[in-house]
């Protein structure tokens, strides 16, 4: 046990110390919250060749701290209706799982000089932590920089309240990309994060602004649907969040931040050993 600590406590102080990147900075600001005509952002930034070795090199380790550990928790369920479930063995050292919780947090603060590098590592199946939801879940090493990069792009889909079962942001359309976010990616990323993130807080505007209550699910099947007063309450509210971000985008020339991997009410990172079990109980 006093091993266990004292090599946590080394491994938190050497990721702390490493992890040097600047966050990119992302509060709404309480600024106009009327949109502008355009969805644009333009930003004057060069990156010398060093610090931009040195940026790649931390994402590459980075993506690599990805890996746990430990060995991926078996998953109970046996037939498919089951609710799938993990119970973490005696085995399973949870304080494993912080480097790997870290990498993930500051992955999110990385630029978009990272996103290649992240959508390159495919096919990696070593575990890198697990998901508790309806149904638990084990994430790959390749989900997981799947999961950083989708945060990256749509990064206030956790700040948002719970509207519809369903109703996540219809940006982008990778149907013409076979699905794929790094073909996408190659496509638009001239263009630079901050300007595809306005594109998307602008579809989700429109989204939300015309979806119709009264054909809202609720969170499952067995729940209530929302009252009308508490949808448009909602409603307004995540209106308000969207344009807050994305006037901070404007202002700052800056892509917005994620904070969390988490989707708040329903996934979350589990077996960190200060989280307990939420959902599925």
């Amino acid at each position: 046990m006093r091993k266990t600590l004292i090599g946590f406590g080394v491994a938190l102080v050497f990721v702390l110390g490493f992890l040097t990147g600047r966050w990119t900075a992302g509060g709404p600001n309480g600024g106009n919250p009327e949109l502008p005509q355009t969805t644009g952002v333009s930003r004057e930034k060069t990156l010398r060749d060093a610090d931009r070795e040195e940026a790649r090199a931390r994402a590459k380790y980075l993506i690599g701290m990805l890996a746990s550990k430990n060995p991926a928790p078996e998953i109970q369920g046996e037939r498919k209706s089951d609710p799938k479930t993990i119970e973490f063995s005696k085995e399973y050292d949870k304080s494993l799982q912080v480097p790997v919780y870290l990498a993930i947090q500051q992955l999110l603060a990385e630029d978009e000089g990272s996103i290649d590098l992240l959508l390159a590592h495919k096919d990696d199946n070593r575990y890198s932590y697990s998901v508790n939801a309806d149904n638990d879940e084990n994430v790959s090493v390749s989900r997981a920089c799947e999961k950083i990069v989708r945060r990256k792009y749509l990064p206030f889909e956790v700040e948002l309240h719970f509207l519809t079962r369903g109703g996540v942001c219809p940006y982008p359309n990778l149907e013409p990309f076979q699905w794929s976010w790094a073909k996408w990616w190659q496509k638009n990323k001239h263009r630079g994060l901050a300007t595809l993130q306005i594109e998307a807080i602008d579809a989700s505007i429109a989204f939300i602004r015309d979806f119709d209550s009264k054909t809202a699910s609720p969170e499952h099947p067995a729940a209530q649907p929302l009252p009308i007063d508490e949808f448009n309450r909602r409603r307004e509210e995540n209106l308000k969040i969207l344009k807050a971000i994305r006037q901070s985008i404007l202002q700052t020339g800056e892509p917005y931040r994620a904070k969390s991997i988490d989707y708040p009410g329903w996934a979350y990172f589990f077996g960190l050993p200060w989280t307990r079990r939420k959902l599925n109980l």
